[in-house]
């Protein structure tokens, strides 16, 4: 019934609902067996994939069902939300039930959730042979709780007996754990995504027992290593290196750090290696990058064999760390299949978080914490649509829903008039994205406006891309609608009695409608995006990626140095972006938590996706506005900054282009104004001209060089001033550093200023 939702969120919260209830029925069911009571059929993980097409589905290597992945991947992140620790709430009312009778009626330690989280890993263990056209978020999901649940169980320190502490289940969990590494070795083969060959090499390799092998069957081709070994070698020698199929350069990478930590842990394994990477290492597919690291990894192989008493350092623990995740890499590919990924990422992540971890809400927030003007959302402002002489005031402000996809449109019309209005109609026309719910919805009529009472009405509709758009809001109103007119001629026998009924029955007129043409509402752009929460390092990992760019210049005015600027800094107000004030109101994501106020400049970095998924990212550059030389008893002055907008779609940039003006009316209210390349190059070029003349003013003020002396007058002078007691001289207060030199060191002592500033901060709002 899920797979048939056709709302994206609609069907990510249902199957993160499904996913969550059949996790805790199985712990549940897992802890009533331990009791002592009878196991219960259909209750177990695998019964989720019960049914003929969903066990198909997950069988099928060609498949191109989406809905699968988007199973998995819940699965997956609901194991891992089951994982952490309960937050802790005064209320429990925004606690789940099920969750907290899981919590409070069962044994809730660290291991209960593993037990059917390896149902979870063996059940979807097809998934790794999936052909998803690219895509790898499902995958990446499963390898990742694969290599979680090898580390917590130490899968690569073999398997535990009961002399060594271990207890049943603990062992029946690592057999059942080394057989799935088993299964997954013999599935290589079979991995139709090339991508996924070498994570999966990763993941098996890094907790993989290689103490525990037969040595007996060291020549069988179907021995572990031996397997292992061959599909490094594939991976190493694959020529194809397209990025849609492949991505060759990690793949290299990853196989390479699998090779130096497995022959850095077993001798065996070290000589077999050894001879791949003296071929791979002669080979033309390897770079100098490559032949390099493979020197390095041989010499440590060799240190190794060499020392087998001595236990080489640069082998560390299982992390538990899956260290492939497209917001781990340095470079977000931006093919189709990458974006569909990140897509569903973003989708899952939010259907689960509201299910297990949901915000609270805004009221419950306002009873707790108070009233703060943090909490407080500013109402939104109305605007008035028609003429100051015309006989109806129409007044109209919209209310933006982006979980529904929906704008609703509130209208107030007014009867300026003193006469009461039979009847007025209001038309709404749409521009852009906007679609009506029903057709009907466009018309409004409304009958009997008595004067100086305002009459609301409203309009929802859906937006279905990000586009601008537009309401467009006509009023008609009818002067004559409602007079009546009766005819009474006489008797007419020879006519029919229908004619007759017709002609003597008093009828209304409507007459010839007054048509008025309001203002159209424009609905900013800005309404079409939420604030996309990541941290700085994701920020910066991803917008080197993003395709599409749009760089423009805007300036805006500040108060000065005069009486205006003083009362600004003596109230606490900073002197910074005093033009850009409200983008803190606008639905943009500040990647960084603060500004580094220095005295050459500010860099501010704003995230945010459409309604519809696409990733938009800003940065604006600016000078500072303290560094400029204004004391000139002005009371205003205009300050320039760039803007760079880059996004994952060109067709955000296409929409923001072809109105820049429009666009920075929307993230400032109007605060900047936009100013076009050749404007800028121009004050450019004069501000270059005007300095180039100031030095040719200095250079001709100096005085002329003074004639060199001979040499026997240098010599007298020489010894006069070291005959004389002259005190040395203290140091020059003129600066020897370069510009670059005096803003880095700036940069630095205003980080180190902000970090302190923080810092005492923290304990204070920590009390």
């Amino acid at each position: 019934m899920v797979r048939n939702l056709r709302a994206e969120s609609d069907r990510m919260h249902a199957l993160a609902c499904i996913c969550r209830t059949a996790l805790c029925v199985d712990l549940f069911a897992k802890e009533s067996v331990r009791r002592g009571q009878k196991p219960l059929p259909g209750t177990d993980i695998p019964s989720l994939f019960e049914d003929v097409r969903i066990k198909d589905d997950l069988n099928s290597v060609l498949s191109k069902s989406l809905f699968r992945e988007e199973l998995v991947a819940s699965l997956v992140e609901s194991c891992f939300q089951l994982s952490l620790p309960l937050p802790e709430q005064k209320n429990s009312g925004t606690e789940s039930r099920v969750i907290g009778a899981l919590a409070y009626g069962t044994g809730y330690g660290a291991l209960n959730w593993t037990e059917s989280a390896l149902e979870v890993v063996e059940v979807c263990r097809p998934c790794v042979m999936w052909d998803c056209d690219g895509r790898t978020y499902a995958i990446d999901c499963y390898l990742k709780l694969l290599v979680r649940l090898c580390h917590i169980y130490d899968t690569r320190g073999g398997l535990k007996t009961i002399k060594d502490g271990a207890s049943q289940d603990q062992i029946l969990n690592e057999t059942r754990l080394r057989n799935l590494q088993l299964q997954l070795l013999k599935d290589l083969r079979e991995v139709h995504t090339p991508r996924i060959c070498a994570r999966l090499i990763w993941s098996i390799a890094e907790h993989f027992d290689l103490e525990g092998l037969d040595p007996l069957l060291a020549d069988d081709p179907e021995d572990p290593l031996n397997i292992l070994i061959v599909n490094m070698q594939k991976v190493l020698f694959n020529s194809d290196a397209s990025a849609i199929t492949s991505n060759r350069l990690q793949d290299v990478q990853a196989v390479l750090l699998c090779a130096q930590r497995l022959g850095s842990r077993n001798a065996r394994t070290g000589q077999l290696l050894s001879k791949e990477l003296e071929d791979f290492r002669n080979n033309a597919l390897a770079d100098s990058v490559n032949k390099h690291q493979c020197r390095y990894i041989l010499q440590i192989i060799k240190y190794v064999t060499a020392h087998p008493e001595r236990r080489w350092p640069g082998v560390g623990e299982t992390s538990g760390d899956y260290p492939f995740s497209h917001h781990k890499l340095t470079v977000q590919f931006h093919e189709a299949s990458a974006a569909q990924d990140r897509k569903l990422e973003g989708l899952v992540h939010k259907a689960i978080q509201e299910l297990w971890r949901p915000e609270p809400s805004e009221l419950s927030l306002l009873l707790t914490k108070g009233i703060e003007s943090t909490y407080l959302k500013v109402p939104p402002k109305a605007h008035t649509l028609t003429g100051s002489s015309d006989p109806c005031y129409v007044e109209a402000y919209h209310l933006a829903d982006s979980v529904d996809g929906r704008i609703t449109l509130h209208l107030k019309i007014l009867n300026l008039t003193e006469l009461e209005l039979n009847r007025v109609d209001i038309r709404v026309g749409l521009t852009g994205a906007l679609y009506f719910m029903d057709s009907s919805q466009g018309v409004r009529q409304l009958r009997n406006l008595v004067s100086q009472d305002p009459v609301l009405s409203s309009v929802t509709v859906g937006v279905s891309h990000f586009e601008r758009c537009a309401f467009w809001v006509q009023v008609l109103y009818y002067p004559f609608y409602g007079s009546r007119n009766v005819e009474y001629e006489g008797d007419y026998p020879e006519e029919e009695a229908q004619v007759i009924r017709q002609k003597h029955t008093p009828r209304a007129e409507l007459g010839e409608p007054v048509i008025l043409r309001c203002q159209p509402y424009k609905v900013p752009l800005t309404d079409l995006l939420s604030p996309h929460k990541c941290s700085p390092v994701e920020y910066f990992r991803m917008w080197p990626s993003l395709p599409a760019i749009l760089e423009y210049t805007g300036t805006y005015t500040y108060e000065g140095s005069g009486f205006k600027a003083t009362a600004a800094q003596q109230s606490g107000a900073s002197p910074f972006l005093s033009g850009l004030k409200s983008l803190s109101l606008k639905p943009f994501h500040q990647v960084c938590s603060h500004l580094i106020r220095t005295v050459a400049g500010f860099q501010l970095c704003f995230a945010a996706k459409t309604w519809f998924g696409g990733f938009l990212g800003m940065m604006i550059f600016g000078a500072s506005e303290v560094s400029r030389n204004v004391d000139l008893g002005d009371e205003t002055t205009t300050m320039m900054c760039k803007f760079v907008v880059r996004s994952s779609d060109a067709s955000i940039m296409r929409e923001i282009g072809s109105d820049v003006q429009g666009w920075l009316d929307d993230i400032t209210d109007g605060g900047v104004e936009y100013i076009p390349e050749d404007e800028v190059k121009a004050a450019a070029a004069e501000r270059l001209r005007i300095s180039m003349e100031r030095i040719a003013l200095l250079k001709a003020a100096m005085p002329p060089p003074r004639p060199p002396k001979p040499e026997e007058e240098e010599e007298k002078e020489e010894d006069k001033v070291e005959d004389e007691n002259v005190k040395p001289k203290g140091p020059s207060t003129l600066s020897i550093l370069t510009a670059e030199e005096a803003e880095h060191r700036a940069l630095q002592a205003a980080v180190i200023q902000e970090w302190h500033i923080l810092c005492k901060e923290k304990p204070m709002a920590a009390n």
